[in-house]
């Protein structure tokens, strides 16, 4: 379930419920587009609220998602709200939007459903929508104990693509869900100290011949940033 709440630059509070949000998932950071609202629960008095915010402060506001008590778990902002259209409790508006990548509330539902109970749940998700998941891990991993010198080890069978690896690499290092980076700049931010690790000592890599031809010139920098942070990485 969504919610929508205006910005008046206090903790935001929901003023009406949503069944589903269309369109607000994208790659890019900030993008102007359409959004579609499935089934508000009050769609008039919605309406009225964005249209009145319009006249005392700038017209923002957050689609947030919400969990089963229907407290906001995450938001996304919005800027320049205009509404479109309304038919029946559906409305459409548009705005600028500080967009999540696709697969990001995907995750957040099965997390709120005890889905992601063991490794590996990405794999369900579309190569489009790993992004969204690996910002989901970046946002949900706690670190209970920062652990030093550690020898991991990674199958080039197990993932197709660079957002795999990352997520691979995530829950070898921090467990079920866990994040170890989602790109060569965040990998290399992790490896200088940060999430869990102090430091990695090996990284056993077995069938990384197909790695290799997946990824191409990638596959070298990888390793460049593994050796650049002193990691020795044994391939296989």
């Amino acid at each position: 379930m969504f919610g929508f709440a205006l910005d008046t630059e206090e903790e935001p509070e929901v003023i009406a419920f949503i069944d589903d949000v269309k369109n607000i998932e994208n790659q890019a950071n900030i993008i102007y587009r359409t959004i579609r609202l499935i089934n508000v629960d009050n769609a008039a008095n919605l309406i009225s609220a964005i249209e009145n915010a319009a006249k005392i402060y700038e017209n923002n506001g957050f689609i947030c998602f919400l969990d089963n008590e229907k407290s906001i778990v995450t938001r996304t902002f919005i800027s320049n709200i205009r509404i479109l259209k309304s038919k029946k409790n559906n409305v459409t508006l548009s705005g600028q939007i500080w967009c999540l990548p696709p697969g990001y509330h995907q995750a957040w539902k099965m997390r709120l459903n005890n889905e992601i109970t063991e490794k590996n749940i990405w794999k369900n998700f579309r190569k489009e929508d790993l992004q969204g998941w690996l910002v989901y891990a970046l946002h949900t991993t706690r670190i209970d104990e920062v652990k030093e010198k550690i020898n991991i080890r990674i199958d080039g069978n197990e993932f197709h693509n660079l957002d795999g690896f990352y997520c691979t690499l995530g829950e070898e290092i921090n467990g079920i869900g866990g994040y170890f980076g989602r790109g060569f700049g965040a990998l290399d931010d992790c490896l200088r100290g940060g999430f869990g690790v102090k430091s990695i000592s090996e990284v056993t890599w077995i069938n990384h011949h197909r790695s290799k031809k997946l990824f191409k010139t990638n596959f070298d920098k990888i390793l460049q940033i593994f050796a650049d942070r002193r990691v020795n990485v044994i391939l296989e």
